[in-house]
């Protein structure tokens, strides 16, 4: 195995941390960035593997310690400084809330687990909610160091049951496939656990370990294809960071792609024909950006998240200043921190020494991410935040425990809960999404005072407008959603209540800046047509219906806004939102209009959120927003008699069923 420093691969991390900072920074100009870390994975296989399989010919073994010893010299340090850091900053600017979330996230990353936390607390690496965590970015230094820790072993068991390199490569080959056939699984059915999973992501390591065999390389070096292979990798790569989107089912398939095109490139480095991507890739100002690679991915996020809760905005200044200090951060402490301890020969003399340092390390970080929380939880007891948090954290009485009325995603089958008076003639069904649901308190606690039935139907993110439409949680087309519509429908028929109130977050599902179904939202068009054809059929049966205009959106988390500002000690009204961006008026008209054409009644209850400029993040006291779009418990429980009035208006509960 080559033993040589590889400027194209130091070019490539510089490529690829490139990619991933552009991405983060939101220029638009390169969706596809994110697969700056399928670069790394690659990169990371492919040199790990080109040194233990040296090793394993050389001495028939591996010093693991000493290649422990190596990992934790290289990565420990940088990490400890860059999370205290940013737990420093997360205690000046962010809600005690916040804090707590933070603190574990800390904890997470310095265990690096924090790709097994994220996988179970985001639904989506891509999610609007994903943009204001500190430690999202590392998940993947997280996934890598779970490789290292078992690759090095493997490879020594494999060795010593068939010592070749062809039966290492075979071993390899199917660990690498039967990865990719757990990541394609997932992908479909579970795409957070295929995001950030270690054993999903296996794959992409493996490819690179491919790349660096012995009978690979040897091929690469006589090959005159090898040089236009590399040529082909790295137009590929950029022509997929140009054109990937976060709309693609990631990493699935796609994945293959820069994953395929990374190995060229790195295969393609070895030949002895002259030219080839290295050519760019040996430009001074990429090695410069590779061999800081990793200092500028630890602290280049918590910059850019930073940048967003100061509300700096996304504009080209900003972007750009933004990049320039984690680039000088990164610079710095590469300086005088990373490349210090990287090249210690005290460590490096014992390899012991370095991993009872990186021990210490990880157990200060540790330590440090712990008492974070408790801080963060003494912040949070305190009455002015406790009660916000219990604001926020309130669910709605269909949704909430025990009762668990609104079904996820991938059910179809209907579930109907009844509230008030459970044997009243008298009956009202809450028909729609999860902005349904935050009706449902309010509307049972009139059903109990009126002595009348509540009947919900309710299914988290799916339209009740006959659509077709795109889940961009698992991104995909969802039958199940068309599948309980039409049968909800059926059910809501056989009970012929005396209304239907029907809710759902309108926005959420058509084309503009409120969804987040990117090209896959339907036009104005579509929803009209399907909203009509719903109404239809739910008047057919001579069910009455009262459509209400979906709650204001403010488009940005006003309970950790409203948060920050008392942690602060600002003014709350900084959190208000201009009634132009709560409040898309041709989507009102247009289901005014439907509405009228089939005989429902089109209600619309924004004055109740919103004056004539403005829709305020706190009203009567009152948290209005527990996110960035859903109403807190506490403000739905004030709109009782706003809904009475409304029923006692259309004068609905008064009279016969036609």
């Amino acid at each position: 195995m080559e033993k040589r420093f590889r400027e194209d691969i130091e070019g490539l991390r510089g490529f690829a941390i490139l990619a991933v900072v552009v991405f983060h920074f939101g220029v638009e100009v390169f969706p596809g960035g994110f697969v700056g870390v399928d670069i790394f994975f690659v990169i990371a296989g492919y040199l790990i593997t080109g040194m233990l399989l040296g090793e394993l010919e050389r001495t028939r073994t591996v010093d693991l310690w000493r290649f422990y010893g190596r990992r934790a010299q290289r990565s420990l340090p940088l990490a400890l400084v860059v999370s205290v850091v940013t737990l420093l900053l997360v205690l000046l600017f962010l809600s005690p809330a916040e804090q707590t979330s933070a603190a574990n996230g800390a904890l997470a990353a310095s265990l690096y687990a924090s790709n097994l936390w994220f996988m179970t607390l985001l639904p989506d690496y891509f999610a609007p909610e994903s943009i204001f965590n500190p430690f999202l970015h590392t998940w993947a230094l997280s996934a890598a160091a779970q490789f290292y820790l078992v690759w090095p072993v493997l490879l020594l068991l494999l060795w010593r049951w068939r010592p070749s390199v062809r039966n290492m490569a075979v071993a390899m080959t199917v660990l690498t496939l039967l990865s990719f056939a757990l990541c394609l699984w997932l992908s479909y059915r579970k795409q957070s656990w295929a995001f950030y999973a270690s054993p999903t992501r296996a794959w992409e390591f493996g490819v690179g370990a491919l790349a660096a065999l012995r009978p690979v390389t040897d091929w690469a070096r006589r090959s005159r294809v090898a040089v236009p292979i590399g040529w082909l990798g790295l137009a590929v790569l950029c022509a997929t960071v140009l054109l990937l989107t976060a709309d693609a089912r990631f990493p699935g398939w796609i994945a293959l792609v820069p994953v395929l095109a990374t190995a060229a490139i790195l295969i393609s480095g070895v030949s002895d024909q002259p030219g080839g991507p290295a050519k760019i890739l040996k430009l001074s100002w990429m090695q410069w950006l590779g061999k800081r690679s990793y200092a500028i991915y630890l602290w280049h996020w918590p910059i850019v998240m930073f940048a967003r809760v100061l509300d700096l905005g996304d504009h080209a200044m900003t972007i750009a200043i933004c990049s320039a200090l984690a680039v000088i951060c990164a610079a710095i402490s590469f300086r005088w921190l990373e490349r210090p301890m990287r090249s210690s020969a005290w460590l490096a003399a014992k390899p012991m020494r370095a991993i009872a340092v990186g021990a210490m390390l990880i157990a200060t970080g540790v330590l440090i991410a712990v008492s974070a929380g408790q801080v963060a939880r003494m912040f949070s007891a305190q009455p002015v935040h406790a009660a916000l948090i219990r604001s926020i954290s309130e669910e709605p009485l269909a949704s909430g425990s025990p009762q668990r009325c609104l079904i996820m995603f991938k059910y179809a089958a209907p579930v109907s809960c009844t509230f008030g008076a459970s044997e009243s003639p008298k009956t009202v069904v809450l028909f729609g999404d999860s902005h349904a649901d935050q009706w449902s308190t309010p509307l049972a606690q009139l059903a109990s005072e009126q002595g009348w039935r509540l009947v919900t139907f309710l299914k988290a993110t799916c339209s009740v407008a006959d659509i077709v439409d795109y889940n961009p949680r698992s991104r995909r087309y969802w039958p199940e959603c068309a599948e309980w519509r039409a049968r909800a429908i059926d059910d809501i028929q056989q009970l012929q209540p005396d209304l239907v109130i029907l809710s759902q977050m309108s926005n959420g599902f058509i084309q503009g800046p409120w969804t987040s179904r990117g090209r896959y939202a339907v036009t104005y068009e579509q929803w009209e047509a399907g909203l009509r054809r719903s109404l239809q059929r739910l008047r057919a049966a001579n069910v009455p219906v009262l459509l209400l205009r979906d709650s204001p959106l403010p488009r940005a988390n006003m309970g950790h806004c409203v948060g920050r500002a008392r942690w602060r000690g600002t003014s709350e009204s900084s959190c208000d939102v201009p009634i132009s961006i709560a409040i898309d008026p041709a989507l009102t008209a247009l289901e005014s209009a439907v509405a009228a054409s089939t005989g429902a009644i089109f209600a619309d209850l924004t004055t109740r959120f919103c004056d004539e400029h403005t829709c305020p993040a706190v009203k009567s006291g009152v948290l209005v927003y527990k996110d960035a779009n859903h109403i807190t418990e506490d403000f739905a429980k004030l709109q009782v008699p706003a809904f009475r009035a409304l029923l006692e208006e259309h004068e609905f509960l008064a009279a016969q069923k036609h």
